[in-house]
């Protein structure tokens, strides 16, 4: 493992109940023990009952990570090269969190504290932070092996879902393609008898918005430019059909482009303006595409002035499929809507994004 991995490594740990568990397991049962062995007030209680949990929680976060460094992408180091790597760095910081105890002992009164517990008959062998250092140094050792190959095998089992839920999605766009053929098709029977040429114009609209679809559809990320492309051939072909019932307006920033998305996001969207909104109409309507950018997130949306929204209508195989799609991409929080705002019927698919300085 890298060292940029550790940062993720970690957040999944503390996500874990079981760790909340196993800190407040190890912090309840040292503070019991030491209210047991030392009567109340001798030590402070910041000493007492919040020191314990942050070594626990210490623990669960920095005791794994000489067990999981190997410089590569490698999920684990190999036993022997773990216990040199832990040794020195369990160490180090298991000596500084008790040499800050030390100080904040020192601040509080040690001096006085330990007289109490002599006066009270307590003889320690030899020092606290001697006994505290030995008891966390072994705790870590035993604990960072065995949270690092816990942390091994859920890795795995991650690497393995992420590899399932991306071929499911490869799946859902390829079945994209068909749907898109049937649906263009279905709309250029009428122009084989009633306009030869516009069909066969549509029709060599339709090769080339295949020959950019068929690798569009399996890959996993492309440029945004290239999904651009395919509404182009596509809405070309529509225009064909349509003629001046059908109206284009793309509120599309050229950095937009170059962003690296999910295929096939928009072109469900769109196929479904003109199917449900703009085509029933005699009189057609208008269609917006617009990307936006805002703070966090990328909106991507398509508005059409066409038939009303109507709620108790389904939706259809291209939305459907979409939606199945997004629910397989969790890291980009996708939020789905479909409102009706000043006459415009909207579909806006809002993701989290991070934006690059």
């Amino acid at each position: 493992m890298r060292i940029d991995q550790f940062p993720a490594s970690t957040r999944h740990m503390f996500r874990n109940p079981a760790t909340w568990v196993a800190i407040a397991v190890y912090g309840i049962a040292w503070v019991g023990a030491r209210v047991v062995l030392v009567p109340p007030g001798v030590v402070p209680v910041a000493m007492e009952f919040i020191i314990p949990f942050l070594f626990v929680a210490a623990q669960v976060a920095l005791a794994p990570l000489p067990w999981l460094w190997t410089g590569d992408d490698r999920p684990q180091t190999p036993p022997l090269r773990g216990l040199l790597q832990a040794i020195p760095w369990n160490t180090l910081w298991i000596g500084v969190g008790i040499g800050l105890v030390v100080l904040l002992s020192s601040a509080r009164g040690a001096g006085e504290q330990e007289a109490k517990l002599r006066a009270l008959g307590f003889q320690p062998p030899f020092r606290p932070e001697w006994l505290l250092f030995v008891v966390n140094f072994t705790l870590a050792m035993i604990l960072g092996l065995f949270l690092a190959e816990k942390e091994r095998v859920e890795s795995s089992e991650r690497a393995l879902k992420r590899l399932a839920d991306q071929t499911r999605v490869q799946v859902l766009q390829a079945q994209l393609n068909p749907h898109v053929l049937f649906n263009v098709l279905g709309g250029l029977t009428e122009l084989v008898h009633e306009d030869p040429d516009a069909a066969e114009a549509a029709l060599v609209a339709l090769i080339q918005m295949y020959r950019e679809l068929t690798p569009h559809g399996v890959a996993l990320a492309a440029p945004l430019r290239d999904e651009r492309r395919i509404l182009e051939h596509y809405l070309d072909i529509e225009e064909i059909r349509l003629g001046k019932r059908l109206e284009v307006a793309w509120e599309w920033p050229a950095w937009a482009d170059r962003l690296e998305m999910p295929p096939l996001l928009l072109q469900p969207l769109v196929e479904n303006a003109i199917k449900h909104g703009i085509s029933p109409l005699p009189e057609g309507g208008a269609m917006r595409i617009a990307v936006e950018r805002k703070p966090g997130r990328l909106a991507l949306s398509v508005a059409n002035n066409g038939v009303p929204l109507d709620a108790r209508a389904g939706e259809g195989t291209g939305i459907g499929n979409l939606r199945e799609r997004l629910r397989l991409m969790p890291e980009l929080d996708p939020r789905l809507d479909l409102f009706v705002e000043e006459g415009w019927t909207v579909v806006s698919l809002n993701l989290a994004w991070r934006w690059k300085p």
